[in-house]
């Protein structure tokens, strides 16, 4: 796995909607990538900030907003 697969299955991982094998090859790739395990734990200190912040989830097209928002940042 390469870093732009990592990231584009990233919040798919943070929110748990990936299969055990994916999950596993994701570890796998943080082990060996501080770069991604900056962005894991980035995006990850955002979801559990924003769950805190929000009483409803947020609509989708924040959300959206937000995931490109953050890539572009991380460039």
């Amino acid at each position: 796995m390469d870093c732009k697969e990592f990231e584009a299955q990233l919040w798919a991982f943070l929110d748990g909607e990936l299969d055990d094998g994916v999950c596993a090859e994701l570890r796998s790739h943080l082990d060996v990538c501080p770069e991604c395990l900056g962005h894991y734990r980035f995006e990850g200190a955002l979801k559990r900030l924003l769950q805190r912040c929000c009483c409803e989830p947020a609509p989708e097209l924040v959300r959206r907003r937000l995931i490109r928002l953050v890539a572009r940042l991380s460039e």
